[in-house]
């Protein structure tokens, strides 16, 4: 009987990927996964269930549509203090980030329950700290 049960490097092969991308589909797409002590472990059967109900254009339509970003050059006390002002600005005006970005085609609100991730990298001489709040639109 064949196991219906993948570590990492199986469902990798699986699904022809290098580690590094299998991590990103594990952070981003929701794949169906489970920690189990420090190994993820994946059900065959549900990785491929879940690779035969994706629809790619509304992936590429998704990212198209809400691509928005803003950048302003600053010293450190100001940008700290742009952080704490678009915070309020967020607080003030029921948690629509169409407030904070306007070319938003649409108002988005923050839900009551989001993640809040903070990260360091550096690449190639480039730095940055990374405040991400995310939320899984049930939809």
């Amino acid at each position: 009987m064949e196991n219906d049960i993948l570590n990492l490097e199986q469902a990798m092969e699986l699904f022809g990927v290098s580690e590094r991308t299998m991590i990103k589909l594990l952070r981003e797409e929701r794949i169906p996964a489970r920690k189990i002590g420090r190994e993820w472990r994946f059900s065959k059967s549900a990785l491929l269930d879940w690779l035969g109900t994706g629809v790619s254009t509304d992936y590429l339509n998704q990212m198209e549509l809400f691509r928005v970003a803003t950048d302003t050059k600053a010293r450190v006390p100001e940008v700290l203090s742009q952080i704490g002002q678009a915070i309020e600005k967020l607080k003030d005006n029921g948690t629509n980030i169409r407030e904070l970005l306007p070319e938003l085609e649409e108002d988005i609100f923050l839900p009551a329950d989001a993640n809040l991730r903070v990260s360091y990298k550096r690449q190639r001489g480039l730095e940055k700290l990374t405040f991400k709040i995310f939320w899984f639109d049930e939809k």
